[in-house]
């Protein structure tokens, strides 16, 4: 089988140590999915449609990560955005499905083939043009089916116009609805809208796929930092008084409430603008990733806050795999989709503080429990959401998924290091 693969918005990049800001990319978790079907799917190929950097990999690590070399970019800077199918027609390749997550989208990405209201052509902006049209025409040129993955809210807010090839279901972090507006051909105005059903599908294990898991155990008394956390802002507006431009829910209020009013030593890690994170000493910044995980193995207990309300997040994955009691504010997973036990489902404030003054030795056995449930075999090995994405495809596969432990996370060992 031939599969087409990437995050429609972003690069895809699995050459994480030679990054820029060693910061995370809100692609880094489709990086790691596209690692894992290609390992345990080894007569399938994944063809990436938009940017990425599989040819600037060091060899070692292109065969570490890539050992049945099944993963291929058919993308070309500079061909643009009809480089995949040139190359499709070029050598002859039939694809046969797609697996796409979803980015940051604008409602026209492709050049030449919109029209406006007035019957002029519509521009496109430059980024739609490298980081969108690349997947939306390659899709609607290809009309094969394909299942979308939405681990934000914020990205099923816009959808391209232009995206004619709509998904056959989204998989997400929670159950829902959502309707799309798009164009029935090029050139036109002509609409309709398609309503699709988003399904929770634990897409949030691609955050800790194939890593290697360490069950907490008496050393976790010795831990530093009672409470901290990684959260960003909403939106790069959000102020002090509780304010935010993209339709999100402003973080900062739940911030001050659960936290700011309550302890002086919390740690917050994040991208904040600056009234915020001049507001208190709490507030460290952005930090690498190596950095953050090192500050997190030092970290007893946390908050995860939704993006959005309703919604669960890997937050808790991430969390439960530094070892951090990963307690969830009461918007967040309000359908119970995740395994997380109802121990970290605070109603308040009042309760929160009460459980983080229980023994050491009761947390240690609560995060033992906690991880072994979210993070079993067939759920870490990738083995449930292969046989997921398969079936919704209609392809059957009878295969058994090998966990790596390609990727190791510890006080010493960040998520970049190699086993």
């Amino acid at each position: 089988m031939n599969f087409v693969a990437g995050k429609i918005g972003l690069t895809i990049r699995f050459n994480w140590k030679n990054t820029d800001t060693g910061w995370f990319s809100a692609a880094d978790d489709l990086a790691r999915l596209v690692v894992n079907l290609a390992y345990n799917n080894p007569n399938d190929n994944f063809y990436l449609i938009g940017p990425n950097d599989v040819n600037d990999m060091p060899l070692a690590t292109r065969t570490r990560l890539f050992p049945n070399n099944n993963v291929i970019s058919a993308y070309d800077k500079k061909r643009g955005f009809e480089s995949c199918i040139e190359y499709f027609n070029k050598y002859s390749i039939n694809i046969d499905a797609g697996v796409l997550a979803y980015g940051s989208m604008l409602l026209r990405s492709i050049p030449g083939k919109n029209l406006l209201e007035s019957g002029q052509v519509a521009k496109v902006l430059e980024r739609s043009k490298t980081y969108i049209a690349p997947y939306t025409f390659t899709l609607n040129e290809l009309n094969v089916k394909w299942i979308g993955i939405c681990d934000d809210p914020r990205h099923l807010m816009v959808s391209s116009y232009d995206l004619l090839n709509q998904p056959i279901k989204l998989l997400s972090q929670i159950n829902d609805t959502v309707t799309f507006k798009h164009y029935l051909k090029y050139m036109s105005n002509d609409m309709t809208e398609t309503t699709h059903n988003v399904e929770y599908a634990n897409v949030e294990i691609t955050s800790v796929l194939d890593e290697d898991i360490e069950l907490v155990d008496d050393t976790w008394k010795d831990r530093k930092t009672k409470i901290g956390m990684a959260l960003n802002c909403a939106s790069n507006d959000e102020t002090l008084k509780g304010k935010s431009s993209n339709g999100c829910r402003p973080r900062y209020p739940i911030l001050k409430n659960w936290f700011l009013d309550h302890f002086d030593d919390v740690s917050i890690y994040g991208k904040w603008p600056d009234e915020i994170m001049n507001s208190s000493r709490s507030f460290k910044g952005a930090v690498k990733r190596d950095t953050l995980y090192q500050e997190m193995f030092d970290t007893k207990h946390s908050l995860a806050i939704p993006i959005k309300e309703d919604w669960a997040t890997s937050k808790y994955l991430e969390l439960l795999k530094c070892g951090v009691s990963p307690f969830l504010h009461p918007e967040y997973d309000t359908q119970k989709n995740t395994k997380l036990d109802d121990f970290y489902r605070v109603q308040n404030e009042e309760e929160f503080i009460e459980k983080l003054n229980m023994s050491d030795n009761e947390h240690i056995d609560y995060i033992r429990k906690n991880q072994q449930a979210c993070l079993s075999e067939d759920d870490v090995s990738g083995q449930k959401l292969n046989d997921r994405l398969y079936n919704e495809l209609g392809i059957e596969r009878n295969i058994k998924n090998k966990k790596r432990n390609l990727w190791k996370t510890s006080k010493k060992a960040s998520l970049d290091f190699f086993i």
